[in-house]
């Protein structure tokens, strides 16, 4: 019995390590502490960090550290960004959300420089890899949920939820600027 604890307490020790490698706690990003943890955000427990290891896409593994480049810092835990829903939603976002949710130190992605993504062209039946909630600076997009097949506009300060999964046709209706914060 000892030796089997030892052996998961070791493996325990070495998937939080490789997580904190991946993540870039070795880098500056100090995961929350003072907030209660979920699953989408960083965490030293075992169960989050194995899922990180296993399932980590490495956009979202390399996210922490744009955002801590940007400035973001969720040290004190009570801003920082968070999962709004688990469904694909649009939702106008208020001040007192953009705060919380410290977006203005998330990073930003734009169409501007991506041809696949030029105004008026679409990209059919896209799959998110991962859950995804951007904020919309400039410009407007229509989403075709396969699920539905309604089209639904994303206009500038929109918040957009793109759950893991989430499949979706694409058209760029004037170019985009938005926050994004992955999970």
């Amino acid at each position: 019995q000892n030796a089997t604890h030892h052996i998961i307490s070791t493996m325990k020790t070495a998937t939080f390590t490789a997580l904190s490698l991946l993540v870039g706690v070795s880098n500056g990003f100090t995961p929350p502490t003072s907030r209660p943890l979920s699953c989408h955000q960083y965490s030293s427990s075992t169960t989050t960090a194995q899922y990180a290891v296993e399932e980590g896409h490495p956009a979202v593994i390399g996210w922490p550290e744009k955002y801590s480049e940007g400035g973001g810092s969720i040290d004190d835990g009570t801003t920082g960004p968070e999962i709004l829903s688990t469904e694909f939603q649009i939702q106008n976002a208020s001040s007192s959300q953009l705060q919380q949710l410290d977006v203005e130190n998330w990073p930003t992605w734009t169409t501007s420089d991506k041809p696949k993504w030029g105004v008026g062209n679409q990209v059919v039946d896209k799959e998110m890899p991962y859950g995804e909630l951007s904020y919309v600076l400039s410009g407007k997009l229509e989403i075709i949920p396969q699920s539905t097949g309604v089209p639904e506009i994303v206009n500038v300060g929109d918040f957009v939820t793109f759950p893991k999964g989430f499949v979706a046709s694409w058209k760029v209706l004037e170019e985009l600027t938005w926050h994004y914060y992955l999970y």
